[in-house]
C-alpha cells in the first residue's frame, strides 16, 4: 500500500527529476511528504507561483530536460499560467502539478475549484486529472512522455486532494523510453542534392536542434555542405557565434539577416523551427514560391505557417546524422566568399558603437560585458526594450547559454537565472531585466540566497515601461500616459534581499561594478540608470514619434 502523494513523488524520482519548484499549498502536502524522503530531489520554495513556474521553464531551457513545478489549486494555478503560456510558445518540456478539490466536491464550485482542462486547454500540450490513485504511475509517466516528445511543451496534471491522500495498492512503472522520429533517407538525400545544387542556400535552426542535443552535428553539417547558419528569434546559442558559417539571428532589428532569409537565399532549410511570427518578420518569408525544406520532430509544425516543398518529420539530430552520411559539394569559391561576406557583416552588426547619453549608455555596458563576461556564462533576459541590446551584442559560444521568452512576457528574467544557477552551479549566470519586469518577480533573489544560487542581476532603470512607450509615441505622438514608474532604490532593495547592491550612474562605473559583482561570494544586483529617450539600439523616442513600428 502507498499514499497517492508518495506515488507522485516516486514517479518524479523515476523520471530523474533533480529540482521541483513550488509555493506551499495545503492541497498537495501529501506530495511534499513524499518528497521529504527523497533526498535526490531538491524542493525549491518560491515566493510566488508564477515565479515557481518560470523557474521550472528556465530550468528546462538550461538543461534541455523536463522542468517540474507544483502549485496549489485555484489562485496558485492561475498565477502559474503565464509560464505555461510561455512554455507552450517556446516549446519547453514542463510538467505542472496542480492541487485540486476532492472528487466528491467537484462540480460544486468548491473552495478554489477550477476546471483545469478548460483553463489550460489552449496553452498546454495536455491537461489531465487523475481520479484514481492506482492510475498515478500510468498518468505521470505519460505526462512526461508527452512533455518531451515531438514538439516539447507543458503538461498540466490535476491532483484531487483525496486521490493523493488515499492509500492504495499502487504498482509503479518505468518511464517511457525516449521516442525519436527517424528521417526518411530518401528525403534526406533529396535535401542534400538541393543544397549542393543551390547557389545561396541557408540553414535556419531553432530550438528543435537544442532539445535534440545536435550542437556538434549542426557544426559538422554546416562545414561539410558549406551552408551558412541563421538562428531563429532568441535562439542565438543554437550555433557558435564566432563560427565562420554563422550569419546572424533573426531578431526584429537584424535587417541584414532578414534580407538574407527573405531575398538573397535561393534555398532555405528550416531545422527544428516552426517559423513563428517573430522569426519570419510577421510571416514575410518564406515568400510564395521561395524554395524551402522543413525538418521537424512534430508533424504539426511542418507547414504550420508556410508550405514547404519538402517536409521531413524527424528529430533534428537524427536528420543531421543521416545527412552526414552523404558527401559534400565540390569547393565553390563563389559560395565561400558569399558566406564570408555575410559572417563579416554579422560581426560588424554585433559590435556596439559609441552612443553617449545623459545617463548610462547601453552600448558602453554591452562593450564592457563583451570583455568581462566569461565564455561559459549563462545569460537570461526579461521582456522589454532594454533586451534589444543584449540580444544584439552579446555573443554565445556554448550551447544552452541564453534564456529569453519569445512570448514577450515580463517576469522570467530573474527566476530563469536562479533556476539556471541551480542547474549549473559552476557557471556564472547573469540576468538582464528592466525596472518594470524586476518589480514583478525580483523577489526571487531571496530564493537565490536561500539556496545558495548566486546570480548577477543587471536592472536597467529608466523609470518606465519603455517598450510600450515606444508604441504609444509612434501611434499617439506626445500623449505619454500610464507609462511612468516611481521606483524604489533598486540597489538598496537588492541589498535587503541579501545581494550585493550596486548603483551605476555613469559609463565608467559599470565595468568596475560588474567585476565587483563577479568577485562577490553572494548574489549581486547592479542598478544601471539609463536614459528613457534611448528606446532601441538604432532610434530614440523622438525619432520614432509618429512612425509605424514593426510587429504587433
Amino acid at each position: 500500500m502507498m499514499l497517492g502523494g508518495h506515488a507522485v513523488a516516486q514517479c518524479l524520482r523515476n523520471e530523474g527529476i533533480k529540482h521541483v519548484f513550488s509555493v506551499p499549498g495545503e492541497s498537495y502536502i501529501a506530495v511534499v511528504d513524499g518528497l521529504w524522503n527523497i533526498p535526490e530531489i531538491k524542493l525549491i520554495t518560491n515566493r510566488q507561483e508564477g515565479c515557481a513556474a518560470f523557474m521550472a521553464e528556465g530550468y528546462a531551457k538550461s538543461t534541455r530536460t523536463v522542468g517540474v513545478c507544483i502549485v496549489t489549486r485555484g489562485p496558485g494555478a492561475t498565477n502559474a499560467s503565464i509560464a505555461i503560456h510561455s512554455a507552450k510558445y517556446d516549446s519547453v518540456p514542463m510538467v505542472l502539478l496542480v492541487g485540486q478539490v476532492g472528487r466528491g466536491a467537484r462540480g460544486r464550485e468548491a473552495g478554489q475549484e477550477m476546471d483545469y482542462t478548460h483553463f489550460f486547454g489552449s496553452i498546454a500540450k495536455w491537461v489531465v486529472e487523475i481520479n484514481d490513485p492506482k492510475h498515478i504511475p500510468r498518468v505521470m509517466t505519460r505526462a512526461f512522455h508527452i512533455a518531451r516528445t515531438g514538439r516539447p511543451g507543458p503538461v498540466v496534471v490535476s491532483l484531487p486532494r483525496d486521490v493523493i491522500e488515499d492509500n492504495a495498492d499502487i504498482a509503479m512503472i518505468d518511464p517511457y523510453p525516449t521516442a525519436q522520429a527517424s528521417p526518411d533517407p530518401k528525403l534526406i538525400e533529396e535535401t542534400i542534392g538541393r543544397i549542393n545544387a543551390a547557389k545561396k542556400p541557408i540553414l535556419l535552426v531553432g530550438s528543435g536542434t537544442q532539445y535534440a542535443g545536435a550542437w556538434q552535428e549542426l557544426i559538422d553539417f554546416s562545414e561539410r555542405f558549406h551552408v551558412p547558419v541563421l538562428t531563429s528569434y532568441k535562439r542565438q546559442d543554437a550555433f557558435p557565434n564566432s563560427h565562420p558559417n554563422y550569419v546572424g539571428n533573426l531578431s526584429n532589428a537584424n535587417k541584414a539577416a532578414r534580407d538574407l532569409a527573405a531575398n538573397a537565399a535561393d534555398l532555405i532549410v528550416v531545422l527544428g523551427c516552426r517559423l513563428n511570427q517573430q522569426t519570419t518578420g510577421a510571416f514575410s518569408f518564406p515568400r510564395p514560391g521561395q524554395p524551402f525544406i522543413q525538418i521537424d520532430a512534430d508533424e504539426q509544425n511542418i507547414g504550420q505557417n508556410a508550405r514547404p516543398e519538402v517536409g521531413i518529420v524527424a528529430d533534428a539530430r537524427q536528420a543531421l546524422l543521416e545527412a552526414l552520411k552523404h558527401p559534400g559539394p565540390r569547393p565553390n569559391e563563389s559560395r565561400a566568399s558569399w558566406i564570408a561576406e555575410q559572417h563579416a557583416g554579422q560581426k560588424r552588426y554585433s559590435v556596439p558603437g559609441e552612443r553617449p547619453t545623459r545617463r548610462v549608455s547601453m552600448e558602453r555596458v554591452m562593450a564592457d560585458l563583451r570583455v568581462a563576461l566569461p565564455a561559459n556564462a549563462i545569460t537570461t533576459t526579461d521582456a522589454g526594450s532594454f533586451g534589444q541590446w543584449p540580444q544584439r551584442y552579446i555573443e554565445f559560444e556554448q550551447p544552452n547559454s541564453y534564456i529569453s521568452p519569445t512570448l514577450g512576457c515580463m517576469g522570467p528574467g530573474v527566476p530563469s537565472a536562479v533556476a539556471a544557477k541551480l542547474a549549473h552551479p559552476d557557471r556564472p549566470v547573469v540576468a538582464h531585466v528592466g525596472d518594470g519586469g524586476f518589480l514583478m518577480t525580483g523577489q526571487e533573489i531571496a530564493t537565490a540566497k536561500q539556496y545558495g544560487a548566486n546570480i548577477i542581476t543587471i536592472v536597467y532603470n529608466n523609470g518606465g515601461y519603455n517598450s510600450i512607450r515606444m508604441h504609444q509615441e509612434a501611434m499617439f505622438p506626445g500623449h505619454s500616459y500610464g507609462m511612468e514608474l516611481e521606483n524604489p532604490d533598486l540597489a538598496a532593495l537588492g541589498g535587503a534581499y541579501g545581494a550585493l547592491g550596486l548603483k551605476v550612474t555613469r559609463d565608467e562605473e559599470f565595468l568596475p561594478a560588474f567585476k565587483q559583482a563577479m568577485a562577490a561570494d553572494r548574489s549581486a544586483l547592479i542598478e544601471v540608470l539609463t536614459d528613457y529617450e534611448f528606446a532601441t539600439p538604432t532610434a530614440t523616442l523622438s525619432e520614432l514619434s509618429g512612425k509605424t513600428l514593426a510587429g504587433e
